[in-house]
């Protein structure tokens, strides 16, 4: 782990739109984990926390949505700071470009990606592109690192 400076994570991810259009908006909310609209499965608003520990067999948020696998406690979420950002180049070329900053690779996006495993989501996406990298601190102390 780099001192003073964070980890930055790019994934480019192509979404199979045709496929996820065929089906249901139930379908497509219980597979995120949340309603089109931004409110949670249970109701609950987008900008409360989900009662997940009240549905531990998932029957509102099912298991293995998108948003229940990604952050299971909401009250301790994962270290880091994430964006998504859609893009189209053509009607079967579409996505998110994801990008996310930590200071620990392994606590942070790598965590998340294992917990992702066996996820809905995962057979309407592709990643296609992307990488790791490292951002230097602000300043030029780590100049004297390098000496």
């Amino acid at each position: 782990m780099g001192r003073g400076g964070s980890y930055q994570v790019v994934r480019i991810i192509r979404l199979a739109t045709s496929f996820w259009d065929r089906d249901s908006l139930h379908d497509q909310e219980h597979v995120i984990g949340r309603r089109r609209d931004g409110r949670w499965l249970d109701g609950t608003p987008s900008t409360e926390q989900p009662a997940f520990a009240a549905d531990p067999t998932g029957k509102i948020t099912p298991l293995d949505a998108h948003v229940r696998k990604a952050a299971p406690d909401r009250r301790h979420p994962p270290p880091l700071v994430r964006r998504g950002y859609n893009y189209r180049r053509s009607s079967d070329d579409q996505g998110l470009i994801f990008s996310c900053f930590q200071r620990d690779l392994e606590k942070g996006f790598e965590a998340v990606q294992h917990r992702l495993q066996g996820e809905a989501m995962a057979k309407y996406t592709l990643t296609t592109g992307g990488g790791y990298f490292f951002v230097l601190p602000p300043g030029d102390s780590w100049l004297t690192a390098l000496v």
